[in-house]
């Protein structure tokens, strides 16, 4: 990835997981911690450093070109460091480009070997000089990472172990026959076909001599164990699939349907897993064109169960005695797993396969079970998207050693969207837009990641389809960064008919704000009350009716809202037309917050438009400092005001005096 890409990520995306800037004044310690956190985490392929770049979190962009005085004397220093200050000798590529004229410098380390790791700062030691990436830091290692590192460093992974009081007689022999068959199938003239029982253990690596006698490992264990040496040595490692009432997980005996517990060696084991879960998923039923024979779909692809399955029994922490959990609830299956991912999670899915247990990732490869690529999870997403279901869903915990993979049951785009998707018609929104916005309705917001996984693009495009979509008020920006996710804006969130939705919310409102001011006006609220108690005695009233009727209490609310401004100023907004230069229109805004805090809301019905116009108006002016809020740390609160600072209107009255 090249300098000008790099700073267009960082624009779009702040800082993140592999992506970090800093001023590049001199290389100090704060560089030295970078190089040595993007060398040392699992599963990253190491990350990228620019420097001469300076950051101001106040500012927007909050970053800006400064470029760095001396490249070559800071590149040599770099390349010096790096093979002098570390325990091991680390090689990052270094390159320099110029950036709106000014000379930036971009420094690619990449991961180290695990055999070469932890890689710490020699002067503050192994306990205090060994850095990992955790998203857009550098964090000194807990002992937990060091153990980590350091059995990975290990030659020999823990599932090629060996156990006591074991021997051929624990292997099912029935379980070898599995494996022969399924590698005949996938290449009827491997060699290892040929082999006796022994031989072909020995060859898949999960036996060991020892003394002269073949023992098993861990690994031959669990694929081809018996179900006598699974109880006595794994009796907690088995497979549940789990039916519960209803969406939530109570924990409750009473709130199962029922429970298969599978405990066998995991070659026989996985297709008794596929058949549970699959015999219990719902179907579709369709008759092709010009076919007699109907077709089954199930609700969920079978290769993405397949996948989500395979990846749970290959890629779990044996070390942890506790079950792999597939719980099926109303709308969707969840799969718990001991052991999180060894792949950062904002990388899964991409190519690269980091595996926890490799003689079982080998065998698994073989018989077509697993790809070893990681390609998996891609599959799985893509699968997902063609059945027009939400993407999974994935969650890795590290302080609880566990990972939860998530995938619906429920199509995002079923007649109900499509129905809520009608009052956007007007946007013309494409595919892609469109399943964004039901993901946010159904979810209650959706993120750059997100959006990415639902519609296959890149970053960039992701963020421009937000963009837009927030452009037209559709969606609501939250944060900033890495932490940045949209929400639905307040008008999208009613399912109304197009013709009475911007009435309706706006009438919601208000009647909302007032029964939150305890200072309101009393015959305003009673005429209100007046006008809804005549509409509902009404049986015959229609649609027209109800809409004069929020008509009304629009224009009381507003006479309420201009007696409390001056006389001029309310007679200026009466008089105002249809048009207004956008200066004109701010010079009016700020002038009403001078007289004391108004509403989104307020604004709008004063000025006759929508609350995303206002909210849209009133943010523009905050960020010119004309206007601030009244809660200051809750931008998005449902009793946010605007103002201006006694200050300010001071400024402003001195200047009309000269």
């Amino acid at each position: 990835m090249n300098i000008r890409e790099l700073w267009k990520q960082l624009l779009q995306r702040d800082e993140h997981i592999r992506l970090e800037v800093k001023l590049g004044n001199e290389i100090g310690n704060s560089v030295m911690q970078t190089v040595c956190a993007y060398a040392n985490t699992i599963g990253l392929d190491g990350g990228y450093l620019l420097l001469g770049i300076k950051e101001d979190k106040s500012a927007n962009p909050k970053y800006t070109i400064v470029g760095v005085d001396n490249p070559d004397k800071l590149q040599s220093d770099l390349a010096t460091q790096c093979s002098s200050k570390f325990n091991e000798i680390l090689r990052p590529k270094i390159q320099s480009g110029v950036l709106e004229g000014k000379t930036v410098i971009c420094v690619y380390t990449p991961e180290a070997e695990a055999r070469v790791k932890p890689i710490f700062v020699k002067k503050q030691g192994l306990d205090k000089g060994t850095y990992i990436r955790v998203g857009p830091t550098d964090q000194v290692c807990t002992p937990d990472d060091l153990a980590q590192l350091f059995q990975l460093r290990n030659i020999r992974p823990y599932d090629e172990t060996l156990l006591p009081q074991t021997s051929l007689l624990d292997i099912n022999p029935n379980a070898l026959d599995e494996y022969r068959r399924l590698r005949a199938k996938k290449n009827p003239n491997a060699p290892e076909l040929r082999y006796t029982d022994e031989e072909l253990l020995g060859a898949l690596h999960c036996i060991e001599s020892t003394d002269g006698i073949s023992k098993p490992t861990i690994a031959g264990l669990l694929l081809f164990g018996t179900e006598k040496v699974l109880r006595r040595y794994f009796s907690m490692m088995r497979f549940d699939y789990v039916r519960v009432k209803g969406r939530d997980w109570g924990g409750e005996t009473d709130g199962i349907y029922y429970s298969i517990e599978l405990r066998e060696a995991l070659l026989t084991l996985l297709p008794k897993a596929e058949a549970a879960i699959m015999d219990d998923m719902e179907r579709e039923f369709s008759f092709p064109k010009g076919s007699l024979t109907r077709e089954e779909k199930p609700a969920i692809p079978y290769d993405a169960i397949r996948e989500v399955l395979v990846n749970a029994v290959m890629h779990r922490d044996y070390q942890v005695a506790g079950p792999t959990l597939a719980i099926r609830f109303t709308d969707r299956i969840e799969f718990h797993n001991p052991g999180y991912s060894l792949k950062p999670i904002e990388r899964i899915g991409t190519p690269g396969s980091q595996s926890r247990n490799q003689t079982i990732a080998s065998v698994l490869h073989e018989t077509e079970y697993a790809e070893n690529k990681g390609s998996g999870i891609a599959k799985v997403q893509r699968k997902m998207q063609e059945a027009q279901l939400p993407p999974p869903h994935f969650e890795s915990s590290k302080a609880d050693n566990t990972f939860v993979a998530t995938l619906s049951l429920h199509q995002l785009m079923d007649e109900a969207a499509l129905a809520w998707l009608n009052q956007f018609n007007q946007f013309t929104l494409s595919g892609e837009e469109a399943r964004t916005l039901v993901f946010a309705r159904n979810n209650g917001c959706v993120s750059n990641e997100e959006c990415r996984k639902l519609t296959g693009y890149d970053t960039p495009k992701a963020s421009n389809l937000l963009k837009r979509l927030r452009g037209l008020g559709i969606l609501e920006q939250h944060s900033h960064g890495p932490g940045t996710y949209y929400t639905l804006s307040e008008i999208c969130l009613q399912e109304k008919t197009e013709s009475d939705l911007d009435v309706q919310r706006e009438v919601r409102d208000i009647q909302i704000e007032t029964e939150n001011k305890p200072d309101s006006d009393l015959v305003t609220q009673l005429k209100v009350q007046d006008t809804q108690i005549e509409t509902e005695n009404k049986p015959d009233s229609d649609l027209v009716t109800q809409l004069k009727v929020q008509d009304t209490q629009i224009e009381l609310r507003r006479e309420h809202i201009l007696s409390s401004l001056p006389d001029v100023l309310r007679d200026e907004i009466q008089s105002l037309g249809q048009r207004i230069s956008p200066e004109k229109r701010e010079e009016m805004i700020v002038r009403v917050c001078e007289v004391h805090p108004f509403t989104a809301t307020e604004i709008s019905i004063l000025f006759r438009k929508t609350r995303t116009w206002a909210k849209n108006r009133l943010r523009e002016l905050v960020n010119a400092k004309r206007i601030s809020l009244t809660i200051p740390d809750k931008p998005n609160s449902r009793n946010q005001a605007y103002y201006v600072p006694e200050s300010s209107t001071q400024m402003h009255q001195d200047g009309n005096n000269f």
